[in-house]
């Protein structure tokens, strides 16, 4: 009766460790999103300042599993024969120097247990592998950072309207298919630079409504009635207010650091952070949050002129 009573306590303290451990791991692997994505954030704030025409790597986590299991085998030997065991041994009879002997021993029960505890955390990574998906991220760091291109490399920093109009031109809009007909919304950029630099142009520009409305338009136009629409950078997107540690001031506060190179925002919107010319005050630290969603937003974007979000192939990160 004892045993039984110590078996079913076993087993149920086994289950009740792998759902705490279950619970713990499912915790851990959530509260990593954040970090990864902020890992992969800064080192791509790191490669547009060394160089602002690097092509971007950045990964979606899809899906995460948090895997826990917990076994407790417990073996137990009880002899069926009387607790001793007697062994008794003659010597021939004709042999005078006859002996008798006997050996007793003893048989005792046996207990054994054995305690296995294994769990697995993995998150599926869908990287970006589209021009699309890799032009919109590259016009975003470069924007952040303030890394666009511009005619004069070693010139001053872009005023904010110079950076919105280029940037205008820069980030490639998701559209719809453009024949035979299509629901996209249809506007015209002037004063768009080719590669080599040379005399501004227009463009015609095709988006898709969908991703032009919203908190999370990067793009936006806010009367798709207009007879003229007028598209425009979302305001919550700063330009160059990510800086470098040679170009922080003392009001910035750091966000984050990829090896040696660190990152700094204004830490108020009253503080000296050097603002671009006709720049207004702003929270770097909500910015900085702000631009964390518009890189998913980019992410969002599919890999080719279909309608839909979607995006490449995946990987696995695994720790076991």
């Amino acid at each position: 009766m004892i045993r039984c009573l110590i078996w079913v306590v076993v087993c149920i303290l086994a289950s009740g460790c792998a759902s705490t451990q279950l619970n713990h791991n499912t915790a851990d692997l959530a509260s990593s999103l954040n970090s990864l994505t902020k890992k992969q954030i800064f080192y791509n704030l790191a490669q547009a300042i060394e160089d602002p025409e690097f092509v971007p790597s950045q990964a979606t986590i899809s899906i995460g599993t948090a895997q826990t299991a917990n076994s407790v085998t417990p073996s137990i030997s009880v002899p069926l024969a009387p607790p001793f065991a007697t062994t008794t041994r003659f010597t021939s009879a004709a042999n005078p120097s006859a002996q008798y002997g006997a050996q007793i021993g003893a048989i005792s029960p046996t207990l054994g247990l054995q305690v296995t505890d294994a769990w697995n955390q993995s998150w599926t990574m869908v990287p970006a592998n589209s021009s699309n998906q890799l032009r919109c991220l590259r016009a975003l760091y470069q924007y952040v950072t303030g890394t666009l291109p511009r005619r004069n490399p070693g010139g001053a920093d872009l005023s904010q309207e110079e950076a919105e109009k280029q940037f205008l031109c820069e980030y490639p809009v998701q559209i719809l298919q453009v024949s035979p007909t299509s629901d996209n919304l249809v506007f015209r950029l002037e004063g768009c630079h080719d590669n080599p630099p040379g005399s501004p142009r227009s463009r015609v520009i095709h988006a898709d409504p969908t991703f032009m409305q919203g908190p999370n338009c990067i793009i936006c136009i806010d009367d798709y009635n207009a007879k003229s629409l007028r598209p425009y950078v979302n305001p919550n997107l700063k330009y160059h207010f990510v800086r470098a540690s040679a170009k922080k001031t003392d009001d910035m506060v750091k966000v984050g650091e990829h090896g040696i190179a660190a990152f700094y925002v204004c830490g108020m919107p009253q503080g000296n952070c050097g603002l671009v010319a006709h720049q207004e005050p702003f929270d770097g630290r909500k910015a900085f949050s702000d631009f964390i969603l518009f890189v998913y937003e980019a992410m969002s974007v599919p890999s080719g002129n279909a309608s839909g979000r979607s995006t490449g192939g995946s990987f696995v990160y695994s720790v076991r």
